[in-house]
Formats: structure tokens, sequence, C-alpha cells
């Protein structure tokens, strides 16, 4: 509570030391208040013109081409068009554009030109509902006028400019990429049927790969072996069979005499061998073949005697002999064929063996063209497919814009200024004034402190006061200070009233003495 009191105590101190020198704030507001005011009546009107721009993004293209063609978010571009529009080149087209380029003389007061219209054009955004508004103030109506105007025919014709150079621009890299990717694909295809042609035989396919064809090989090879050793082991028998028979065409009958069960006794013995080595002798096809060799081993022993007791058999003998030369030159024929047979095969057989090394080699090599071949062919099919929905994009921009410019509040040239705001400087000179008169009062103050109480006294010197003894000539110092404060009272309502007077005047004929001298130019 204390300090509370005393800084209480402090603050009115200054404020008495302040008030003791008034007459410096007095002559301080004077001064500074008509140096201002003229300053303030001299500064030149400016005109603000402002011209309100609608964008919709939204047409009846976008839902119809959802996901058929490519389409830029037209919101985004908007937006960025918005932020980039004061950049260097589009403020140097609109100067160029209103003449302004002309007011410079050399390079700087041209940059100079340049860093000002970027900071006096303003654009603001409303955010969603896509209205722009773009504003300009210049000491000269009609050329605030043709900046705003500019500005605006700069914004649209970068948003066209921009989308047919993207358009065309995505088209051209499209048809580069697409050639490229046609050439790819050409070679490849080239290489594919090139190793298709000279390696064919050793390709892996859905049906079948080398190795099952060499185990097919080796299947074809032992089948036509074993079909070689029947014939060779039917030749051999037709061959024992060829014994001569009696010179003299008697009727003994020989022992090795040729009979038509031979051939087929032959087979069967050479068919129960094949069965023994799988099977054993109680299986029943093992039983079977045995049955029926021993049956035609019957019928056999049964013929030579019937041949032995009869009178022809010395002439039928020699037929069956005839016949038996016949097929035994028919066996040597089917085993020479058997045997070029079983060579080929045996080729064929070494050729695959020699070439398993090469296999897995050849298998990559195909794999890697195939999927070359494929990963060409698809890039090339989706370039194709990004090409045409460009090209239905393009056709649809030409058919509607994706964004379409409507402009709210054309630009017009401002009739009444619109600024500088006289009335709020010239209550701010005032203010200023006063309170720059304030701070030379309190340092004119505590430059040269005046003692006006008890307080003050035992603050500074630290002394303890007992009391205190009023002025001699009391009424006189009354008198004097009512006088001065008559002056300060008189002085400040002077100044007030020139400031309502300069307020009225302002408000009365500033802006019509201004919109004449506007039309008049």
């Amino acid at each position: 509570m204390k300090q509370l009191t005393e800084a209480i105590e402090q603050i009115t101190t200054y404020s008495r030391g302040v008030w003791l020198h008034r007459r410096y704030v007095i002559i301080t507001a004077w001064l500074a208040c008509l140096l201002g005011w003229y300053v303030v009546h001299q500064l030149p009107p400016v005109y603000e013109s402002e011209s309100k721009l609608y964008v919709e993004t939204q047409t009846m293209l976008e839902p119809l081409l959802k996901g058929i063609a490519i389409r830029n978010n037209p919101d985004q571009e908007i937006k960025l068009l918005a932020k980039t529009l004061l950049s260097r080149p589009n403020l140097v087209k609109i100067a160029r554009e209103t003449d302004l380029d002309l007011q410079a003389v050399n390079d700087k007061q041209y940059e100079s030109l340049i860093d000002t219209l970027m900071e006096d054009i303003k654009i603001q955004s409303s955010g969603r509902e896509n209205i722009y508004v773009i504003r300009y103030h210049n000491k000269s109506p009609q050329l605030a006028l043709k900046v705003v105007q500019a500005t605006l025919n700069t914004f649209v014709e970068n948003h066209l400019g921009s989308s047919r150079a993207d358009s065309k621009g995505a088209e051209k890299f499209l048809s580069e990429q697409i050639a490229e990717y046609e050439t790819r694909l050409v070679e490849a295809e080239r290489k594919l049927s090139e190793f298709k042609k000279n390696k064919m035989f050793m390709m892996p396919s859905s049906e079948s790969n080398y190795y099952s064809r060499l185990s097919a090989e080796k299947q074809n090879l032992e089948s036509a072996t074993l079909e070689l050793q029947q014939l060779e082991t039917r030749l051999v028998l037709a061959k024992a069979q060829l014994a001569p028979g009696s010179s003299d065409g008697g009727s003994t009958v020989s022992p090795d005499f040729v009979t038509p069960f031979d051939e087929r006794i032959a087979s069967l013995n050479t068919s129960l061998d094949g069965l023994l080595i799988k099977y054993t002798e109680n299986h029943p096809d093992v039983v079977e073949t045995q049955r029926l060799l021993s049956f035609l081993k019957q019928q056999r022993q049964d013929m030579l005697t019937q041949v032995a007791s009869s009178d022809q058999s010395a002439g039928v003998a020699n037929e069956y002999v005839q016949q038996l030369k016949m097929n035994v030159s028919e066996l040597e024929a089917q085993v020479a064929s058997a045997r070029v047979k079983v060579a080929a095969y045996s080729r064929k057989v070494v050729e695959f063996e020699s070439r398993l090394s090469q296999i897995p080699e050849i298998e990559a090599e195909y794999t890697g063209l195939n999927r070359d071949y494929e990963i060409n062919r698809s890039q090339y099919e989706a370039l194709l497919t990004r090409r045409e929905a460009a090209e239905l994009a393009r056709k649809a921009d030409v058919s509607e814009q994706d964004a379409q410019f409507r402009v709210i509040d054309p630009p017009r040239v401002p009739i009444t200024p619109s600024g500088p705001k006289r009335l709020l400087l010239y209550t701010a000179v005032l203010f200023g004034a006063f309170g720059l008169g304030v701070m030379i009062a309190f340092i004119r103050s505590q430059i040269s402190p005046t003692l006006i109480s008890v307080s003050q006294l035992r603050t500074i010197s630290e002394i303890p006061v007992f009391g205190f003894v009023s002025h001699t000539n009391k009424p006189q110092l009354l008198r004097r200070i009512r006088l001065h404060f008559i002056y300060f009272v008189l002085l400040t309502g002077l100044l007030l009233t020139l400031f309502a007077t300069i307020m009225v005047n302002e408000l009365l004929f500033g802006g019509t003495a201004e919109a004449i001298s506007r039309v008049l130019k």
C-alpha cells in the first residue's frame, strides 16, 4: 500500500511539474499543429479503383469426364495464379500496357516503378467463394482504372495461356515418350523373334519344356531298342529254322522243320522273358503266356507228326522253307530299319544331353527378352491411353473452360478520392502536437524542477520538514497564475477552434473541390 501511495504521489508530482510548464505545451502544440496541418493539406489526393472477379471452377464436364480424361484441379490453379499475379514479368507487362514505363527515365526509376506497383496493387481473396478483389490507388483516377483493368486482363490471360501451354507441353511430352517406347517395343519384338527362330526347339513353352522333350526322346530310344532286340531275336530264330531238309525229297522230317507256329512261339518266348523280368512265375500274365506257349508247342508237334506221316511231306517242307526265307528277308529289312531308328534316337538324345548346360542360360535369356517386351508393351499402351485422355481433356477445355471468369464489379473511374484520410490525419496531428508539448514540458520540469509540495522536498533532501511558510506576496502570485491559466485556455480554445474550422472545411468543401478539379482535368 505504501508503494502504491508513493507511486500515485510521484505521478501527481510529475503532473504538477508539467502543469507548471504548460506554456511549453501550448507553444509546441501551436507550432506542431500549424506545420502538420499544412503538410497534410498539401498532400495530393489519391484515387483508388477496384474490381471484383468471380472464378467459377465447377463445370458440367467435371463429373462426366471423371476417370476418363486427365483433369487438373482448377481451384489450385486459380489460387496459384493469384499468388503469382504480381510477379515481375506480369508487373512489367502491366506497366507497358498502361504506359507507366514512360515515366521512368533510367533503370533505377524503372526498378522503383516496378516495386511501387508491387506494393500498391492489392489482391484479396474471399477463400471458398473464389471471389478476387483487385485494388490500386494513384494520383490519376484514369491511371488507376487502367492499372486495375490491365491486372484483371493479365489474370485471365495467364490462366488461358497456362492451360494451353500445359496441354501442348503434355501432348508433346507424351508424343515423344510414345515414339521412344515404340522404338523400344519394335527392337524388343525383333530380338524376341530372332531368338524364337534360332532357339525355338530349346525354348520353354506352356505344353512342354526341354527336359520333358529329352525324356520323351529317351523313351523313344528305349522303345526302339526293345523293338530292335525283338526283331533280332526273331531273325535269329528264323535263321536257325532254315535247317536243310532231305535233298531227295524223302518222307523224313527234320526236327527243325518250319511250321506256321514257330513265329508266334518265338514272339511268346520274348514276351515271357520280359514278363519274368517284371513279375514272378505266379503272376496271371506269366501263367497265361506259359499256357498259350505250351498250347502252340503242342500244335507244332502235332503238325510235325502229321507232316511226317504224309506222302507230300517233302513238297510241303520245300514250300515252308521258301516262306521261311522270305520271312528272314523281311526280318532282316525290319532289323535294318529298326537300327536306323535307334541310331537316330541315339543322336537326338546325345544332342539334347550335350545342350543341357545351355538350357538355364537360354531360359534366362528368353525370360529377360520376354520381360523387356512386356514392360515396353505395357508402358506403350499406358502412354497411348494417357495421350487419348489428354486429347479428350484438351477438347473439353476447348468446348468449355475449366474456370469461367465473371467480372462482378468492373473497374470504374473513381469520383471521390480514397485518400489521404485528411480528417484522420488532422486529428492525429492535433493529438500528436499536444503529446509532443506534454513531453517537452515534462523534460523542462525535470531539467529545472520546482518544489511544489513538502513531500517533494522531503524526498529530494531527505531532511525532516517541520512545517512550511506561505509566499509573502500571495495575492499577486495568485493573480499571475490565473492570468497564465486564462492565456492557456484561450490559446487552447483558439487552437481547437482552428481545428474544428479545418475539419468543417474539409467535410464541406474538400471533397467537392477535388472532384471539380478532377473533372476539369
